[in-house]
Formats: C-alpha cells, sequence, structure tokens
C-alpha cells in the first residue's frame, strides 16, 4: 500500500529512472562527432592559409592607401600659400584642422568678418576693445583645439569642442554684425 504524501519534504528523494537513457545518448553525439571531423578538418585546413593570405594583402593595400592618402593631404598643405607661418615647401608634421574645414564656412566667416570690422569701427573705444578681447579670446580657443586636433585627430571630443567653438564665434560675430542695427 502507497502513503499519501502531503508535503513536498515526504516524497522520495531516491528513485532510480525506469531505464537510463544517457549512454544512448552519449553513444548517438559521439557517432555524429566522429562522422563530421574529417569534413570540418578538410575544410578548416584549406581555407584557412588562404583567409590568412586574404587578410594579409587587404591589411598592406589598406597601409599603403592611407599612406598615399596622408602623403597628398600633406603636399596639398605644405603647397598652399595661404598659410600664414609656414613657408612654402616646408616639412609639417600635422595638418592644421582649419585647413580641412568646408570652404563655404571659411567664405561666410571672411564675410562675416569684413561687416564685424566695419562695425566695431563705429563703435565707441571702450566698447570695441571688450567686444574684439571677447573675439580674441574665441579665436585663440579655436587656434588651441585646431592644434590639439592637429596631434590626435581622431578625438571626438576635440572635435565636438571645435564645433561648438566655431559655432560660438559665428554666433558671436553675426551678434556684433547686427548690434545697433534699428529692428523693422
Amino acid at each position: 500500500m502507497s502513503k499519501r504524501v502531503t508535503r513536498i519534504d515526504e516524497l522520495a528523494r531516491d528513485i532510480p529512472p525506469a531505464r537510463d537513457l544517457w549512454p544512448g545518448i552519449s553513444a548517438a553525439i559521439e557517432a555524429e562527432r566522429a562522422a563530421a571531423a574529417p569534413a570540418q578538418s578538410r575544410r578548416r585546413s584549406f581555407w584557412m592559409p588562404a583567409a590568412g593570405l586574404a587578410a594579409s594583402v587587404l591589411l598592406v593595400a589598406v597601409g599603403v592607401f592611407i599612406g598615399k592618402a596622408t602623403t597628398q593631404q600633406r603636399q596639398q598643405v605644405t603647397a598652399g600659400t595661404d598659410r600664414p607661418g609656414v613657408e612654402t615647401g616646408a616639412e609639417i608634421a600635422v595638418v592644421p584642422a582649419h585647413y580641412q574645414r568646408d570652404a563655404e564656412y571659411r567664405k561666410q566667416r571672411k564675410e562675416l568678418l569684413q561687416e564685424v570690422n566695419a562695425r566695431l569701427q563705429t563703435m565707441p573705444p571702450a566698447d570695441r576693445a571688450k567686444v574684439s578681447a571677447s573675439l580674441e579670446t574665441l579665436r585663440k580657443s579655436i587656434d588651441e583645439i585646431e592644434a590639439a586636433l592637429g596631434h590626435d585627430p581622431a578625438n571626438a571630443l576635440l572635435q565636438e569642442l571645435l564645433v561648438s567653438s566655431c559655432q560660438e564665434e559665428m554666433r558671436a560675430l553675426t551678434a556684433v554684425r547686427d548690434s545697433g542695427r534699428e529692428e523693422i
């Protein structure tokens, strides 16, 4: 007669299974492994050297491409005559970030600077000195960021800081240009 169980701790702890399935499972796994092993090793042994060779050729090609692009970029910047303080043909180690900026941005900034300089001439001397000092501080900050980017061009923080500083400079220049205009 079987005893009635009312709680889980009354269950028997060691009840052997009616039959043991593990030997059959283990034999099937081993047979599958044995059948797949020769085909995998043949495929792996054929493709591994070919894949290694292809990766090596790709790395060399990328290295040559990067080296060539860097050399061309240095030659273009070195050959330029619009660089203050650097003689034509001089060897340089880094490419300043401001020579890589968008040409349209440089054009707009140059035009805005001309308008700001004209506006500064009409300001009282005390105001002109304050505005000029503020603009000069912004310019120095941008120059320092560009110099740092020249040594670490992949630095995302410096890139973001440069964009932010250039935007701030453009806002300040626009505000100076527009100061004193009558609103319609």
